[in-house]
């Protein structure tokens, strides 16, 4: 099954002194609601095909937008000159630029099997002048506004989580700095079982970097559903099996010597099917937990699909990953793992992935704070970022 994940980036970079305008300003007269309040979060009835969807928003003393568009060879292309073609300029439209992707979020069609939806802010932390572009009376109350609807709207069916890595800005003074910490967190999601964290509080350009890597990283992981399709013969019921990743000798008891393996219990079921319990994983992991039922059973073999594969280095996993895979059995009675002729990975071992679209809304703060030598760097790292985000 097809998934697709919503992905809303937005990268908010402080800097402060004079943006080009790349695709045309958007001086907060036609971003979206400027109440705060927003599109709802349902998005329009029209469903788009499958895929990575990104939109852009650069901004300092007015926005400049471009819209969210299905992530092919030429949208990539061209999201990157709009991202060369930023400039630094005055002012920091912080909260206004995350509330208008939240707009354009809400407003945008959903692509088919819209699985999840996602904010990355990049930011020095200080917005100046968001509430004049809105209903509120404060930058407080502004913020506390998109704050809300981070936390409670739905794109579709999807709660959005919203990502933030920080840098203290040239303009981010000692008393600055309860502010800045506020703004992390308000313009984030709160901690869940996808992240144990979602703010990024960063020291210096390298854990930037790092921190983008990280996110995308993991973005595309939720994107993509890698299935292992495993065909053994099924053992005798209370058979402690040991498929392993990177042995490729035969002797018996070289499977302890593995690093990377899937290792259960097998037992039948009262449907007659197999089952494979306490699974334990080492150097993989899968979303398929500690116990997996044989999806057939085709006698003499017992199929067992592993959902959500993954590696634990964070390398693809994919069919050069099997190609040393291996099955074992312990014998309890000889306290030994004796390794099993009869499987062998060729014809009995298959990698699938299926992949879910994303909603990605990059957010690029392009104020003079940060300084033209950082904000190159943050261009170049934003472009990585979109390169993560299109191997789907």
């Amino acid at each position: 099954m097809k998934a697709i994940a919503a992905i809303m980036l937005t990268v908010a970079v402080v800097c402060a002194a004079g943006c080009t305008k790349p695709d045309g300003p958007n001086n907060g007269e036609n971003g979206g609601n400027d109440d705060g309040n927003g599109g709802g979060g349902s998005g329009s009835n029209t469903e788009l095909p499958a895929g990575m969807y990104l939109g852009v928003i650069g901004f300092n003393q007015q926005l400049y937008t471009k819209p969210i568009t299905h992530l092919d060879a030429t949208a990539i292309n061209e999201t990157k000159q709009f991202i060369v073609g930023l400039q630094l300029g005055g002012a920091t439209l912080l909260y206004h630029a995350v509330n208008t992707s939240l707009d354009m979020l809400a407003s945008n069609g959903i692509p088919k099997d819209l699985i999840n939806v996602s904010i990355v802010n990049f930011t020095d932390g200080l917005d100046e002048g968001s509430y004049t572009f809105s209903n509120y009376s404060s930058g407080a109350e502004y913020l506390q506004a998109v704050t809300q609807r981070i936390r409670n709207e739905r794109i579709g069916t999807k709660k959005i989580g919203a990502h933030t890595i920080g840098i203290q800005g040239n303009d981010v003074e000692s008393y600055d700095i309860p502010v800045f910490l506020n703004n992390l967190n308000g313009i984030s999601s709160l901690p869940d079982e996808d992240f144990d964290t979602y703010v990024h509080n960063v020291t210096n350009f390298d854990e930037v970097r790092t921190a983008f890597k990280e996110i995308a990283e993991k973005l595309h992981e939720k994107n993509t559903n890698a299935i292992m399709t495993l065909r053994p013969p099924a053992p005798d019921p209370n058979t402690r099996v040991r498929f392993t990743f990177d042995i490729t000798t035969v002797e018996p008891n070289d499977a302890l010597q593995s690093q990377k393996y899937i290792e259960g219990v097998y037992i039948t079921n009262s449907e007659g099917k197999g089952v494979l319990t306490n699974v334990q994983y080492k150097g993989v992991t899968s979303t398929s937990g500690a116990t997996v039922t044989a999806v057939e059973m085709n006698p003499p073999f017992a199929v067992f699909e592993f959902e959500g594969m993954g590696n634990v280095d964070n390398s693809e996993f994919n069919n050069q990953t099997i190609v040393h895979l291996q099955e074992w059995k312990y014998n309890a009675s000889a306290n030994v793992w004796r390794h099993n002729t009869e499987f062998t990975s060729s014809g009995n071992t298959e990698i699938t992935n299926n992949y879910y679209s994303s909603l990605v809304m990059l957010n690029l703060d392009c104020s003079q704070s940060l300084g033209q030598e950082k904000f190159s760097l943050l261009k170049t790292y934003a472009k990585e970022f979109v390169d993560v985000l299109k191997t789907n």
